[in-house]
């Protein structure tokens, strides 16, 4: 259980900073890949945990996210889950709103995940699908909206919190705002 937020949101404000720095750099190297994909993947596990607990508002907790995907050419396994481009149909774009909850899943359950960079070497996006959804599609999530949502959770101290017993389940219903 969480029981200080701030421990959990800050870093994830500290993770915004960073992507929107390497959103800008021309040149990404390897060790920047590497703290891309940790501060992608432990974000939204914070993000997953934080929405488990009255330390966000409900606002946050039911925000839907708006993103690319692209259908499944062939099958993706261990060996070739890197090759997007052969796997799915980029040109073939369409879009879908996916709640915060379920992106959050995305990641931590990755199967895919891949950073993309527009022709100046500009961190734009990044590729994820599932263990589940590997072969059905792919996911493009910009990386504006990866800084955004950070910023948003990190943000986020509700100042009310209401919290009645359920009767039927003896479970708390908690709303947060």
């Amino acid at each position: 259980m969480i029981w200080e937020s701030s421990d959990w949101k800050e870093p994830l404000l500290e993770s915004a900073s960073r992507l929107q720095k390497l959103s800008k750099s021309n040149e990404i190297d390897k060790s920047e890949f590497v703290q891309i994909e940790k501060d992608v993947f432990i974000g939204f596990y914070a993000i997953r945990k934080l929405m488990d607990t009255s330390k966000i508002s409900d606002s946050t907790k039911i925000f839907d996210v708006s993103l690319k995907c692209f259908p499944n050419l062939k099958p993706v396994d261990y060996m070739n889950w890197y090759r997007v481009d052969e796997l799915y149909d980029l040109s073939g774009k369409q879009c879908e709103t996916k709640t915060l909850r379920a992106l959050c899943n995305f990641i931590v359950h990755s199967y895919v995940f891949m950073p993309e960079l527009n022709d100046e070497g500009h961190l734009v996006s990044f590729y994820v699908t599932s263990d589940k959804d590997r072969n059905k599609k792919l996911y493009s999530v910009s990386i504006e909206q990866v800084i955004n949502i950070f910023k948003l959770v990190g943000s986020d101290y509700p100042s009310n919190t209401k919290m009645v017993r359920n009767p039927k389940t003896g479970d708390w219903d908690i709303q947060s705002w």
